[in-house]
């Protein structure tokens, strides 16, 4: 008999974090919620039978609005992990999904707005270098600077807590940042890049480009997969990725929803 439960035990943990690195490009996002420290912002919940996990969702926490994403193998589990979560958000929500389970989400909550995003990943960034254009680690004592930077922004996927993460970049004119990328999530498999974001005075002067590439590069040192969304719309930003060695991986859908009273 299925049944949904609460992850709260370290074994129960990595059962689900196995389950899901089966997929890691399309589980990454239920996936890096299963580790610090978005851990401590996401209720994780797994659909099981008979000891077998069938399915992982993530309630997050940390942005203004709270976001569910999830994995199952079969769509009752993926209905059952969803009525969980659903207890667990009043009002707006966020969630990134497919189109064909969308319809999922209908059974609970209105959707207010849909658009198509597209999944972008590398292993190995290819170099880039604008002469003049050096991006630098932001430092731990930078962290009100790149803050201040994200609010200015009206940057609504930034929290503080994804500082603690991975690594920013940036680059500075005058002591002020102006531009920046950072990490959504990493994990010792693959990691999410995102706030990838330059002041509108700036732009077109290769700043976002040596940003990401500073970043993706530091971390497919390491090993890992290098993922990342962007509006299907936004031909530059997919341009800049393509020249850093990205290829389009997958169509997703970002929501925004209402739960139904």
């Amino acid at each position: 008999m299925l049944e949904t439960r609460k992850v709260v035990s370290s074994s129960l943990l990595k059962a689900c974090r196995r389950f899901l690195a089966q997929d890691l490009i399309a589980n990454i996002l239920p996936l890096g919620d299963l580790y610090m420290p978005l851990r401590r912002v996401s209720d994780i919940y797994c659909a099981n039978e008979k000891g077998k996990i069938l399915g992982v969702c993530s309630v997050y926490h940390a942005f203004s609005l709270p976001s569910i994403v999830f994995e199952a193998s079969a769509s009752e589990a993926k209905r059952a992990l969803i009525k969980e979560a659903m207890s667990q958000v009043s009002g707006k929500f966020l969630s990134v999904c497919s189109l064909s389970e969308i319809s999922l989400f209908r059974e609970h909550s209105t959707v207010l707005h849909i658009h198509p995003e597209q999944q972008m990943i590398t292993e190995s960034p290819k170099r880039f270098e604008f002469r003049n254009v050096k991006a630098a680690k932001v430092k731990k004592s930078e962290l009100d600077l790149l803050n201040r930077f994200y609010v200015e922004h009206h940057s609504e996927a930034w929290s503080p807590i994804q500082f603690e993460i991975g690594p920013y970049y940036c680059v500075k004119q005058e002591g002020k940042i102006v531009s920046a990328a950072g990490v959504h999530i990493v994990t010792p498999q693959i990691a999410q890049l995102g706030n990838i974001i330059t002041d509108e005075a700036y732009r077109n002067k290769g700043f976002a480009t040596q940003c990401t590439y500073s970043l993706a590069t530091d971390l497919a040192s390491k090993g890992r997969i290098i993922s990342l969304f962007v509006k299907t719309d936004n031909a530059p930003a997919i341009h800049m990725y393509e020249k850093l060695g990205f290829s389009k991986k997958r169509d997703i859908s970002f929501l925004t929803m209402q739960k139904k009273t």
